[in-house]
């Protein structure tokens, strides 16, 4: 079965979800480098906007996620929707012979898009709608000026990227063909001058 056709299935059979969507998030700022404020959401689905429906019909709502626990412990949350796919084929990378040391599914944060004035992202990443992992944050960082691998690249999240240190996650790592089969690409291939060693989502950013 084709990867969009699992998630197909995946989404057909989706219980029905709350009709209250409850969520929180942060705002990055590009200047500051942090999360620069919070904001509380609290309202009918019905009244979600375009930009509050992400891929794969999931949502930034807290009820929309769910706990995932993996065959070596670790648990985190994400879309519910893709969350027995994404735990089977987690599972398989491990099984594979891939070291899992951490995960982080959910967290919602304004931190994509184009910078407002004062410097604060305007647009809900991946991980805000449960669609997107980050494996292994602190042995594959996110880079920019780095339109291709190299160690003259920029560190600015996680961790100094060492390509074959145990955590690393390379092309040909488990992990990468694993979540390619649900189809979730890595961050590690993106165009452009970033790339994210760590993350998995379905454009890979």
């Amino acid at each position: 079965m084709r990867p969009l056709a699992i998630l197909a299935v995946v989404l057909w059979s989706a219980p029905a979800v709350a009709q209250t969507c409850r969520y929180e998030y942060g705002i990055w700022n590009t200047k500051q480098r942090r999360v620069s404020r919070r904001v509380t959401v609290e309202k009918d689905r019905a009244q979600l906007t375009d930009e509050e429906k992400g891929p794969l019909g999931c949502t930034p709502c807290r009820e929309d996620q769910t706990e995932i626990k993996l065959s070596n412990g670790l648990s985190f949350l994400a879309c519910a929707k893709i969350a027995t796919p994404l735990r089977e084929a987690l599972d398989r990378a491990i099984e594979a012979g891939q070291e899992i040391r951490t995960v982080v599914g959910y967290r919602a944060q304004m931190s994509k898009g184009a910078a407002d004035k004062d410097g604060n992202r305007t647009q809900l990443s991946n991980h805000s709608f449960g669609v997107a992992v980050d494996v292994n944050e602190m042995e594959n960082g996110l880079y920019d000026q780095c339109v291709s691998w190299s160690p003259k690249c920029r560190l600015i999240k996680g961790g100094p990227y060492r390509p074959g240190e145990k955590g690393s996650i390379v092309a040909e790592s488990p992990v990468v063909a694993a979540m390619k089969s649900i189809g979730l690409e890595w961050g590690g291939r993106i165009a452009g001058k970033q790339k994210d060693f760590m993350h998995f989502s379905p454009s890979g950013y």
